[in-house]
């Protein structure tokens, strides 16, 4: 059995891995750190009402969605901070910071088309499996945003 500290450390770890292979673009383990169902809400940011993620979803949609919408991104780095984690036997609720940067060069040379940083409060819930925490809700409250308002919608029509 996982002290409190480990379950706090590798949960923190679990989180980080989703983003990290979502910005590098490991597909098979961005969908590994993922339950089979996750629940989704990104606060608006490419919710299910753009055609984006939000709602109930298959770890492979949650995949799906993320190839879709920040893989042809060449530039995504999300940084995390802040973490706040509470245990509760096999389900771990990890409370952070997030700061989110999208560059697509093909938007010009101008950072006010080409770039788009997004500020939230994030939360993520976990489920303790055989193979480690997984990812069972993944929630974000943008707070403040700055660049280009419309950058995924013009990165979407330059894939069309």
């Amino acid at each position: 059995m996982a002290t409190p500290a480990e379950d706090i450390t590798t949960a923190i770890q679990a989180v980080t891995r989703g983003f990290v292979t979502a910005d590098s673009k490991e597909w098979d383990a961005y969908e590994a750190a993922h339950a089979e169902t996750v629940t989704v809400d990104f606060g608006g940011v490419n919710d299910a009402g753009s055609g984006g993620a939000g709602g109930s979803m298959t770890a492979h949609e949650v995949r799906a969605n993320a190839e879709k919408v920040i893989g042809p991104i060449p530039v995504t780095q999300h940084q995390l901070s802040s973490f706040v984690v509470d245990i509760d036997g096999d389900i771990a609720t990890v409370r952070f910071y997030e700061e989110a940067l999208h560059v697509h060069p093909a938007l010009g040379d101008d950072p006010a088309k080409n770039t788009w940083t997004i500020f939230g409060k994030g939360m993520q819930k976990l489920t303790r499996t055989d193979d480690g925490w997984k990812i069972v809700h993944a929630s974000l409250v943008p707070t403040h945003s700055t660049g280009n308002p419309t950058f995924l919608a013009d990165v979407a029509a330059l894939t069309k």
